[in-house]
């Protein structure tokens, strides 16, 4: 399967064009191949489902044992997608507001609070989840306890997790609450999952981390199936693979290079 290209801050003007979102257009672009597919399929509404670490290269050495993603995959379309950042807080911020790291100014949750406080109404700080929300439509959020408060008062529906040593049983919680906030038909759902990059951190063995994987495709077999007709999804890493010299240590020059270039996997697919 050839992959297409894109950026990470194509994401939210893509599911802005998809859902006739009004939005301030951000530097992202939508993804013409994107529109055409939707168009095909007659999408409906959109989730987001980041799954953090998840690197291009990485996706194809784990694809084997994620059999549910996998599936979309084929169905539908895979891009090696650049992100702008290493870590999680900014490339976060840039898959949901549309906006480069230097743009947002978001490297950390606190930074939320700090920049709203400048000026409240940045449109380069409001997630697509927000500008959905104001126009009138269903837009939900599952992520991380910290993170998900700062979408109080600007979203209605928002669910957050408390940190856990176990990030699998982390990662299930998520799940729940995403079959939760599914179950109210969200326009437009955002969902963060993390176990692959809590074991990148801390796993030593390539064993390890396909336990990982299979978690969370287990976790993604659940969204796909409570789903409503219609949904297209968005899954994709935030950021390259972290502990990657333990995990390069026989990799391609092509493999290198993906990871040197920050490229994650972004699977787009209809159920």
């Amino acid at each position: 399967m050839k992959a297409l290209e894109c950026s990470t801050i194509d994401i939210a003007p893509t599911i802005s064009r998809l859902l006739k979102v009004p939005m301030v257009p951000p530097s992202g672009k939508p993804i013409p191949e994107v529109e055409n597919y939707a168009g095909e399929k007659g999408c409906k509404r959109a989730v987001i489902i980041v799954i953090d670490s998840l690197g291009y290269s990485l996706y194809w050495h784990l694809s084997t044992v994620m059999k549910n993603l996998q599936g979309i995959a084929e169905k539908g379309l895979l891009f090696k997608c650049r992100s702008p950042a290493t870590i999680t807080s900014p490339a976060i911020a840039s898959i949901f507001t549309g906006y480069l790291p230097e743009e947002h100014n978001i490297y950390s949750t606190a930074d939320i609070y700090a920049e709203r406080a400048k000026d409240s109404e940045n449109p380069k700080l409001r997630s697509i989840m927000e500008w959905a929300y104001r126009a009138g439509m269903k837009a939900s959020a599952v992520i991380e306890k910290e993170g998900a408060e700062s979408f109080r008062g600007r979203i209605k529906d928002f669910y957050g997790v408390p940190d856990s040593e176990d990030i699998l049983d982390y990662d299930c919680k998520i799940t729940d609450y995403a079959l939760h906030a599914l179950k109210e038909k969200p326009d437009i759902l955002a969902v963060h999952l993390r176990a692959l990059d809590r074991y990148s951190h801390r796993a030593e063995t390539w064993k390890e981390m396909k336990k990982a994987a299979k978690a969370i495709d287990k976790n993604l077999e659940e969204i796909f199936q409570n789903a409503e007709k219609g949904t297209i999804f968005f899954i994709c890493g935030d950021h390259a693979v972290h502990g990657g010299k333990k995990w390069l240590k026989n990799a391609t020059h092509e493999e290198i290079k993906n990871h040197e270039n920050n490229y994650v996997a972004l699977i787009v697919g209809c159920c």
